[in-house]
């Protein structure tokens, strides 16, 4: 695990990437190192995890074909591939997953990439090709940002790091503001910034004299099922589950796991036991308010398994000191509100394993949020309705309409076609916000864009799925997941240097699931049936069967109590900033509303307050 870096510049290589790299030294504290050539320049910080002798080190060169690499992340089969590897004639000088990768390129070029399963983001320098081979991981769990300059293409595993190359630009996207206000965050390919773009997950790109070409090598896809029995599902589910967190143990330092007390990390604490760990060490966060605080469940969980349990709590009075931190670390607008906890747990996590197992992707594999149960009519109609994509002429009209009338038939369309609920439902409610705050000029330049996003979203979500559960499943695994929920562990824990490690985002286990019926997802009301069913072969089902909390901070309050004097003095400072998107008379208005308690608008002013921090971060140079 670590920090990448570099530049491609055709003709003769003149700048740095230095002022890159050293902002990306909390991500691999062990080792930096740079390597220039004529037209190249790659950087590497490593946070040692498997081999930790210098033949780990990186950039890393294969003295065969003159190739050059710079890897984050994990190749969890990479044993396997240097068997096969051996046999081909390939010779190793070290014993980690760099040199696999670098030698399976040698040997497949880019068919290489759908051969791995794990997590990465990498660059391969083709010496003879004179080309970058830049590719990202299946889910988006490793971050890759670039951007186009006037002399080349620069890439960096952080935006904060690359927005620091004087070459780039750092002119506000107001599309990609616009997205944040209705997401929450910047979801690929986007970034805040108009100059850079994330590489989106699932996808690799060649990069020469030309630019950049992206080709998407992955897709997950609902619409092929099997036929099996319950019994039959759940052993190949305990089989393929099982395999997933061993190959996830291997590592040359200390391991643990994170664990909230939820059925996701409590079932990879039990297989990792199973698997032969010995003395696990197990982490957790805690509030001192009980509406968010799932501590005492975790220390259930624990007593249950007999593992070494850790908790670290969060006092609301740490709120104002640490969310200033936490949003310059993230480097461009971002309101999941777990990240202030998630940062907590990784700095606590991080004095006693370098390595931790999580449970994150339980819901997306197994069909654990509640809105998945709340399709019923849309699934009992589904053989009637068919496959059939809602035109988007018909989204649009609905979503504009004023009347009764207008009223009626998004609710219609939400109960017959949930795919596109965030639209005529969320969407349309943040819409109210954004035509009362946002400048005029801000509306008209903006059109349609958030909308029309949205809408391709849910109409591949179609393509992909035939089921409304499902469809809602495709849309948070290729959205919710990639560009919120991994990017908040990403960031939270590598800026502690602590690997993170997702057993359930076996993208194997993935593709098993998804030919799997609804039913054994869903059943009787019950989400993740099958998950927790296997799961009741480790553990008391009062821990499994208990209403889902979540990982979720009591921002309503940090926003309207006693923290409303930070708000109101983040937004004051960050007015210059925020005057080129809003009507600041109109949003210090609904601002007001919210402290006074005269109206709830806790999401928005959630959203505002981060994106007011990040502007004070950007406004002073800090990102």
């Amino acid at each position: 695990m670590c920090g990448i870096a570099g530049y491609f510049q055709p003709g003769n290589y003149t700048g740095s990437i230095k002022p890159i790299l050293d902002l990306l030294t909390h991500r691999g504290p062990d080792f930096q190192h740079i390597l220039k050539d004529d037209h190249i320049e790659l950087g590497h910080t490593r946070l040692s995890i498997l081999d930790l002798s210098e033949s780990g080190n990186q950039p890393m060169t294969d003295n065969t074909t003159g190739n050059t690499i710079v890897f984050n992340g994990e190749i969890y089969n990479f044993k396997s591939l240097r068997e096969n590897l051996v046999h081909k004639g390939h010779t190793f000088t070290s014993s980690g997953d760099t040199e696999v990768l670098l030698k399976l390129y040698a040997e497949y070029g880019i068919k290489c990439i759908p051969m791995l399963r794990g997590m990465f983001a990498f660059a391969i320098w083709d010496k003879t090709k004179q080309q970058l081979i830049v590719a990202r991981d299946r889910f988006g769990k490793k971050p890759f940002f670039y951007a186009r300059t006037g002399r080349g293409f620069v890439f960096a595993s952080e935006i904060r790091a690359l927005a620091a190359h004087p070459d780039i630009s750092k002119d506000i996207d107001v599309q990609a503001v616009d997205l944040f206000m209705s997401t929450g965050c910047v979801p690929a390919p986007f970034s805040i910034y108009s100059n850079i773009r994330k590489l989106p997950a699932a996808h690799y790109g060649i990069v020469d004299a030309a630019g950049i070409s992206l080709q998407h090598y992955w897709s997950l896809d609902f619409t092929n099922k099997i036929e099996c029995t319950e019994t039959e599902a759940l052993e190949a589910l305990h089989t393929r589950l099982l395999e997933a967190t061993r190959i996830r143990l291997e590592s040359d330092v200390p391991l643990g796991a994170l664990l909230s007390g939820g059925v996701d990390s409590s079932l990879i604490v039990a297989l990792m036991a199973e698997c032969g760990s010995k003395s696990i060490d197990t982490f957790t966060i805690g509030f001192h308010e009980k509406k968010y605080d799932e501590s005492g469940h975790a220390a259930k969980v624990a007593r249950h398994l007999g593992v070494n349990h850790h908790v670290e709590y969060l006092d609301p009075a740490q709120f104002e000191n640490m969310l200033p931190a936490v949003v310059r670390q993230y480097g461009e607008p971002f309101s999941d509100d777990a990240a202030l906890a998630t940062m907590l747990l990784s700095e606590a996590t991080r004095k006693h394993v370098t390595v931790a197992l999580s449970g994150d992707g339980g819901d997306e594999l197994a069909c654990g949020y509640s809105a998945y149960t709340h399709v019923k009519l849309a699934s009992r109609l589904a053989p009637l309705i068919g496959n059939k994509v809602l035109p988007a002429a018909n989204i649009a009209s609905a979503f504009k309409s004023t009347s009764a009338l207008g009223a009626l038939r998004r609710q219609m369309i939400c109960k017959l076609h949930p795919e596109f609920k965030h639209i005529l439902r969320n969407e349309y409610k943040v819409a109210r916000y954004k035509n009362d705050v946002y400048r005029e000029e801000v509306r008209e330049k903006l059109g349609n864009f958030t909308l029309d996003w949205l809408y391709e979203l849910s109409r591949k979500a179609c393509l992909h799925a035939h089921t409304p559960e499902e469809r809602l499943l495709w849309m948070d695994t290729v959205h919710f997941l990639a560009d919120a929920l991994l990017v908040k562990v990403d960031i939270a824990s590598m800026a502690h240097s602590l690997e993170v490690r997702s057993p359930l985002l076996d993208h194997e286990l993935f593709e098993y699931m998804g030919t799997l019926s609804p039913e054994l997802k869903i059943k009787d009301g019950e989400s993740k049936y099958l998950l927790k069913k296997l799961a009741e072969r480790y553990l008391p089902k009062e821990i499994l069967y208990r209403r889902k909390q979540g990982f979720s901070m009591p921002v309503a309050k940090w926003t309207s109590g006693d923290s409303a004097e930070f708000t109101l003095d983040a937004v004051s400072q960050a007015t210059p900033f925020l005057r080129q998107f809003f009507n600041m008379e109109a949003l210090n208005n609904r601002i007001a509303e919210h402290i006074s308690g005269r109206k709830k608008h806790k999401n928005f002013v959630w959203n505002i307050l981060n994106l007011a921090l990040w502007a004070v971060e950007h406004e002073a140079g800090r990102v």
